[in-house]
């Protein structure tokens, strides 16, 4: 045998051996190429009522965001609506207090007023007579005459 005849036969052992690894690799890829298609089938089975459902439940919880939605709207109008009634009713209950603080300070100016003129009054008529040069007695004048109130 010379050199090419057994170069030939190892070759041919190579080229055999690849073929059969290239056969294993195919039913390899046919058989988890079968399975793959199985478990897509098995999971669409599956999801698809699944997806029917979860699409039922989020319409349903829209419909409930609305409704909640439109029950914080109507609340946030009452209780604007609220608001203004108590600042009126407020305003109303504490009209009286405030004319009767404006009364009071208006009586309580008045009366100051009052006090100070009759002291004044009362310390023009204390105060000395001084004597003048035709021996007749005249009032000595204040730092304000009582006219000029």
């Amino acid at each position: 045998m010379d050199l090419a005849s057994v170069l030939l036969i190892v070759l041919l052992i190579a080229a055999s051996a690849l073929c059969a690894t290239a056969i294993w690799a195919l039913v390899d890829l046919v058989a988890t190429s079968r399975s793959m298609r199985a478990l897509s089938d098995e999971s669409r089975q599956r999801l698809v009522p699944l997806l029917d459902k979860v699409d039922v439940t989020v319409d349903a919880v829209n419909a409930e965001l609305l409704r909640i939605d439109l029950i914080v709207s109507r609340f946030e109008i009452v209780s604007e609506r609220m608001a203004q009634t108590s600042e009126t009713v407020s305003g109303i209950a504490n009209a009286p207090e405030r004319i009767v603080e404006d009364i009071t300070a208006r009586v309580r100016g008045w009366s100051r007023r009052r006090q100070e003129r009759a002291a004044e009054h009362r310390a023009e008529r204390e105060q000395p007579e001084s004597p003048t040069t035709d021996g007749t007695a005249t009032q000595v004048a204040t730092d304000a005459t009582t006219e000029d109130r």
